[in-house]
């Protein structure tokens, strides 16, 4: 059994979405798939997504992104609503949310949100950062915002297991984005991720942690924990992002 790792396919673009249609049914099913945020924030599209994807894999774990919790096209309710609409969803097409268990390997799925741990942000950003307008969070700042998803983590007893990994959506540091990183996109820091998610990485004592969100493709170790994105990405996004399915381990 294999593990694989994708993450904002964005299938509100009809060629991510024939892409993903287009996989093999046949090549994946003893494996497991983490889909790591950023459908789409159209449930019908997750619905899509979910019908393509169930029956090519043995097993699914997802997690919700910032475009998934959008709700400026879906009624305007609140994104917290959303987020449990998302949960009830998974559950119903056999979905993992939860700290999942393979033989004696054990994969735990981690909420944020920023919380501008990674700097404050900008004009730019404060004007143009599509969060701010399509996600409906009653009032609350995104700090609020990202203590409240913390306190939904489940951190569970990890002892009786050889191999922890996590996953998350957000950036759990910021020294994964490269230190050469065009000036212009740095402005994006602050909403990347969140210091909190590589407190609970720590806590855990995963060997990997698996993430999306900055469609910068990487695999780098830090402190004796090898990080993974591999995000899909926009389609014109073809040399930061590999356009694939990632294996990220045996089980």
């Amino acid at each position: 059994m294999r593990l694989f790792l994708g993450s904002d396919f964005h299938v509100d673009y009809r060629q991510n979405l024939d892409w993903l249609r287009a996989l093999s049914r046949a090549d994946f099913t003893d494996d497991v798939l983490i889909v790591a945020g950023d459908l789409s924030d159209e449930l019908d599209l997750v619905k899509t997504c979910f019908d393509e994807l169930v029956p090519r894999y043995r097993k699914l774990l997802f997690l919700p992104g910032n475009h998934d919790l959008w709700t400026a096209r879906s009624g305007k309710g609140p994104s917290f609503d959303k987020f449990e609409t998302l949960k009830t969803l998974c559950q119903g097409y056999g979905i993992e949310t939860s700290p999942m268990a393979i033989g004696k390997t054990l994969i735990v799925p981690l909420l944020a949100w920023y919380d501008y741990s990674f700097g404050e942000p900008g004009p730019t950003i404060k004007r143009g950062w599509m969060d701010f307008y399509k996600c409906n969070w009653e009032g609350l700042n995104p700090a609020e915002v990202a203590e409240r998803f913390d306190a939904m983590n489940v951190i569970p007893d990890t002892s009786g297991f050889d191999t922890v990994y996590s996953v998350s959506h957000f950036v759990p540091r910021l020294d994964l984005m490269p230190a050469r990183y065009p000036e212009k996109h740095k402005a994006l820091f602050p909403v990347l991720g969140t210091d909190r998610l590589e407190r609970r990485i720590r806590e855990l004592g995963s060997s990997k942690h698996f993430y999306g969100h900055s469609h910068l493709n990487r695999n780098k170790m830090l402190d004796g924990v090898t990080y993974i994105n591999n995000a899909f990405g926009y389609p014109s996004e073809t040399e930061i992002s590999a356009k694939t399915i990632l294996q990220v381990a045996d089980l």
